[in-house]
């Protein structure tokens, strides 16, 4: 008996590489793709952190702009900083960060306006191998950016750039557009229950 569930799991197993062999050989294509990552739940921007660091282990020149948490002092941008690698990384961070902190329309446009100019800038350079627009979504949803202006921008960069977009509401333009998208749902989370954020696990 126990011979046979080793054979079938053998069974199974090969015809699991079967498929993953074949889809393999299916995707042959090489561009640049557009990652979304969006939903309620924790860990967006740590995701798209994760793989920028990825992109410098192989060596690649990359860009960020971070709409919303710009002047909050978070672990990934403080190693960055701090790491040799941040010299194949051009970085800018929205003055205002957190828009319901400034409560300031015309501050807030300025400030989304610059950091824009910003990834504008990034997205048209062939030489920047991924940029990572956190939080992006915000500005769409609040109109300090017109949608059809970043799509458009995304759009036309050159063809072996990956561009990733973070942030919660993410417009139906943005998921149309995007190759991949993950949506990290919101089951629990500890600061719900009263636990305070903390430094190297929230921020």
């Amino acid at each position: 008996m126990e011979e046979d569930k080793k054979q079938n799991h053998n069974e199974r197993m090969q015809r699991k590489k079967e498929v993953v062999d074949a889809a393999i050989d299916r995707a042959q294509e090489e561009r640049g793709i557009v990652i979304l990552i969006t939903g309620n739940g924790k860990g967006k921007s740590t995701s798209a952190f994760g793989t920028l660091y990825r992109a410098l282990g192989h060596g690649q020149r990359t860009g960020v702009v971070q709409f919303i948490k710009g002047t909050q002092a978070t672990g990934e941008v403080i190693f960055l900083q701090q790491h040799p690698a941040s010299a194949a990384v051009r970085y800018h961070a929205m003055a205002t960060g957190f828009t319901w902190n400034t409560q300031n329309w015309d501050a807030d446009k300025r400030a989304a306006d610059e950091a824009w100019a910003q990834a504008a800038g990034m997205l048209a350079d062939p030489a920047l191998s991924l940029v990572v627009l956190d939080e992006l979504t915000y500005m769409l949803k609040y109109n300090y950016l017109d949608t059809a202006m970043v799509i458009e921008a995304i759009r036309a960069r050159p063809p072996m750039q990956t561009v990733i977009v973070t942030g919660r509401a993410a417009k139906p333009e943005l998921v149309e557009l995007a190759d991949t998208v993950s949506e990290i749902a919101d089951r629990k989370h500890a600061f719900k229950a009263g636990v305070k954020a903390q430094a190297g696990i929230d921020f």
